[in-house]
């Protein structure tokens, strides 16, 4: 048995380490991955017979069900048809996790690393690229937000998403014995972060570094260093002429009375990244219009038409009209209405109690549930396959496992 052991924790490790390695390249190589992760997930738990039920995996598996079953009364029954498709991993993670054994911390510590190694060599050859493309036009958006991850055609959220997480992982773990070895992955993960100019990951990232360094880490020298390297980045990017400094400054402009009670909008008007979500806000409120709606939604998926009619009648930019709610929340609670958004907060409960427990991950679930008030997350691939394995090995994760061995 400790053979089989050994066996599984390897390929387990392979592959989780691959499956996320494979996020940002592309539906295909995401897909590929997520397919070799789950067969091997399913044939060991069958194998071995370790299938169990798990209560912490069913808010998520119920979630995953009740999206796919509004197909019966979605406004938008072949778009749900697809989006079905899509979202089939949230349904099959939970499964996987209830045939796996519980994982040791001191293995999730070694995968997080190793693909913090990943994230920063990723860092460095866009870095490269994007300077390469400066020198030759001497257009330095080329050095920022999606301009910088569009050799691969990114959004740069979704990339920050992944930076965030292993730059506050890396944080968290530091200690004496690490210093030299952790420092310049955190250096290169934190420049990074700053250049892929999310608003909100980089607030909330700032706001969680701080506290780390108060609480977690002992260490005078380590807290002063790694204090002072944050100083000096802030003082760097607010004082002199950036993009990073520009895209906070522009959302002071920000009008709440006229998006949420226009009749329609000048054309060529300039939108700030907040006045956009208010807008889609002041959308799901004109789509729901009935108690059914209010209760199950109006399908998963089931509300794209409407949004674009809804934007075509208000006069906003054309790109508007192919956008999701750019919240996860409003998203969750306009296609399933109140009973789907009941299941998705209690997911992230059992998220948020299991987090305060292994807190390696707590970093990654402040930072989702913060980003889901800016982006539909777990509506898009990438963001799927992340919180999705990300989620998984929170839950299988055991505090306990060491001192048992």
């Amino acid at each position: 048995m400790k053979v089989e052991s050994k066996s599984y924790e390897f390929y387990f490790y392979k592959l989780t380490l691959l499956l996320l390695i494979a996020i940002p390249f592309g539906y295909f190589w995401g897909s590929f991955a997520f397919g070799t992760w789950i067969v091997f997930c399913v044939f060991w738990g069958f194998k071995t017979k370790s299938f169990r039920i798990k209560r912490g995996f069913m808010p998520l598996l119920l979630f995953a069900l009740y999206s796919f079953i509004t197909v019966f009364w979605s406004q938008d029954q072949p778009q749900t048809i697809h989006a079905i498709s899509r979202q089939l991993p949230l349904f099959l993670f939970p499964i996987a996790g209830m045939c796996m054994p519980n994982l040791s911390q001191e293995s999730i510590i070694k995968l997080f690393r190793q693909y913090s190694l990943f994230l920063c060599g990723f860092a460095v050859v866009l870095t490269l690229l994007a300077f390469s493309k400066y020198h030759k036009y001497q257009f330095r958006g080329f050095l920022f937000y999606h301009d910088l991850v569009a050799p691969l055609e990114l959004n740069a959220i979704y990339v920050s998403y992944l930076f965030s997480t292993l730059f506050l992982f890396n944080l968290s773990t530091l200690d004496t014995a690490s210093l030299k070895k952790q420092l310049p992955i955190i250096l290169v993960l934190g420049t990074f972060l700053v250049m892929l100019n999310s608003k909100m990951i980089i607030s909330v990232t700032a706001v969680l570094a701080v506290l780390l360094m108060v609480f977690k880490i002992k260490n005078r020298i380590q807290k002063l260093s790694i204090f002072t390297v944050l100083l000096i980045g802030l003082i760097l990017v607010f004082n002199f002429a950036n993009p990073v400094k520009n895209r906070f400054i522009t959302e002071f402009d920000t009008s709440f009375t006229e998006i949420f009670n226009a009749e329609s909008f000048e054309k060529g008007r300039a939108y700030t990244g907040l006045e956009a979500r208010l807008l889609q806000m002041r959308v799901s409120r004109d789509i729901i219009d009935t108690p059914a709606e209010l209760l199950f939604g109006v399908g998963l998926s089931g509300s794209q038409k409407e949004i674009t009619a809804i934007h075509k009648n208000l006069k906003t930019p054309l790109a508007f009209q192919s956008y999701n709610f750019h919240n996860q929340y409003i998203q969750v609670f306009t296609e399933l209405g109140l009973l789907g958004l009941l299941l998705f907060l209690l997911m992230l409960g059992v998220a948020v109690k299991k987090s305060i427990e292994i807190k390696l991950f707590l970093p990654f679930i402040v930072i989702s549930m913060a980003l889901f008030l800016s982006e539909s997350v777990i509506w898009r691939q990438r963001g799927i396959l992340f919180f999705g394995i990300m989620y998984l090995l929170l839950l299988t994760t055991s505090r306990l496992y060491e001192s048992k061995k």
